[in-house]
């Protein structure tokens, strides 16, 4: 299968980066190099943002009970002063 290709100035100078990262001797191989690169790199990028919302979802609940226990504490400490008040 043959493709042809007439890229413009900007086109050929994203081709000749990509062909420097790849380091492809044509710019069809760095094409397809490039892609299957980028296909790989998607999958992962798609598990690490599962992986990093799971963490802020598992930091937000953390903090909610951080607040819980706080409050907790306050309240029984509140109602410790008042009952040592009261028998005082």
């Amino acid at each position: 299968m043959a493709i042809t290709i007439r890229p413009n100035d900007e086109q050929l100078a994203i081709l000749a980066k990509v062909q420097r990262m790849t380091a492809e001797l044509t710019y069809s191989k760095a094409i397809f190099k490039g892609l299957a690169e980028y296909v790989q790199l998607k999958k992962d990028f798609d598990e690490l943002e599962k992986k990093h919302n799971a963490l802020l979802n598992a930091h937000a609940d953390l903090k909610d009970t951080v607040t819980m226990y706080v409050m907790s504490k306050t309240k029984l400490e509140r109602m410790l002063q008042n009952d040592a008040k009261a028998q005082d």
